[in-house]
């Protein structure tokens, strides 16, 4: 009920009529021109450093961009094993490193982890196989004669790096009869598979390690 001025009681019910005068908050203090209100902070400024390359948090692998550097991995190993002693291990081991490189250069800087690596590498040493075995079958089959004789001169060579001279006999045995040499071949074949494969794959796995720790440091 409002308070009439100069009654100092209610006409209704005769209580004494008091005034409560209310606190009114004071106005903040305008800005000037070019400065900031002093309630509102402005944000830090925090430095812009460039973004490192990317570590790939799983183990992954898009075979898409992978598959393409794994064949051409593969063709390294092949081309790389004119080098001596290539064939025991070096020339895959960089044939996997290889097909990892690439893979990162597809996938925009992303660095793999080693078991990714590894897997791409493996790959890689797949193709690898793939290209020799077809060479190889391919020449085994349209000059039967010609990889008959090679086979004989590299396995009579054996005796004299030590090999016992029954089993070398047994062996060229084998090559002469109807059939042999494709024996002989599928077992250089497999032989070479495992090899090619293996190191390919601790190529992929030690590069993919090596990049992750210098992306790091």
């Amino acid at each position: 009920m409002p308070v009439e001025q100069g009654v100092p009681f209610c006409k209704q019910c005769r209580a004494p009529q008091i005034r409560v005068l209310g606190v009114e908050p004071e106005p903040l203090p305008a800005a000037r021109p070019g400065e900031s209100s002093p309630d509102v902070l402005p944000p830090p400024s925090l430095p812009i450093l460039p973004p490192p390359f990317p570590l790939a948090s799983t183990g992954g692998v898009q075979w898409s961009r992978a598959l393409p550097g794994a064949a051409l991995g593969g063709v390294f190993s092949l081309l790389a094993l004119v080098i001596p002693y290539a064939v025991l291990g070096p020339a895959f081991l960089l044939g996997g490193g290889l097909a990892v490189m690439l893979y990162r250069q597809a996938s925009g800087g992303a660095v793999p982890t080693p078991g990714a690596g590894a897997r791409i590498g493996a790959a890689s040493g797949g193709f690898g196989f793939l290209y020799l075995a077809v060479l190889a079958v391919a020449i085994a089959v349209y000059y039967p004669a010609a990889t008959r004789e090679s086979m004989l001169a590299s396995v009579s060579q054996m005796t004299a790096r030590g090999y016992d001279p029954q089993q070398v006999a047994q062996a060229q045995e084998l090559i002469k009869s109807p059939g042999g040499v494709m024996v002989v071949l599928g077992f250089i074949l497999f032989m070479m598979l495992l090899i090619m494969v293996a190191g390919s794959s601790i190529g992929g796995a030690f590069y993919a390690a090596w990049s992750r720790r210098r992306t790091r440091s």
